[in-house]
């Protein structure tokens, strides 16, 4: 019987950032949501809407104020422990410094809006009996 991974790309969801010249994995899956949830202290479709807000306003520019750093340092902290590293946010924050954030909020930005998760999908993940 053929592996899995022997026929189809098995890590659609994950990539690899480096912070201080050490490749650490990254992943979004539906695991994320509640670390990220979390993480940034408010259910996902506020998050959602802010970084969407983010991202739209000022041409996509991103100015880096204080909401705009935790939205990046939250995606980027809940990305590292769904691919299995151990961390704390305020390790996460103490390891990446603000001129390095952009690069590997990019990253982690790339794979969290290729996913097509809707919050009506959380919704519906919650109610479904099993």
């Amino acid at each position: 019987m053929p592996k899995l991974s022997s026929l189809v790309n098995t890590k659609l969801n994950r990539e690899t950032i480096m912070i201080q010249g050490e490749p650490i994995p990254v992943s979004f899956t539906m695991k994320t949501f509640p670390i990220l949830e979390k993480a940034y202290g408010k259910p996902y479709a506020i998050f959602e809407a802010e970084m969407n807000q983010m991202l739209t306003k000022n041409n996509g520019k991103v100015s880096l104020g204080n909401n705009e750093v935790k939205l990046m340092y939250a995606l980027i902290y809940s990305m590292m422990r769904t691919a299995g590293i151990d961390c704390t946010m305020a390790e996460v924050e103490g390891a990446i410094g603000i001129h390095d954030l952009q690069g590997i909020f990019q990253v982690v930005l790339n794979i969290f809006t290729n996913q097509n998760f809707q919050e009506k999908d959380m919704g519906r993940m919650k109610t479904e009996k099993k």
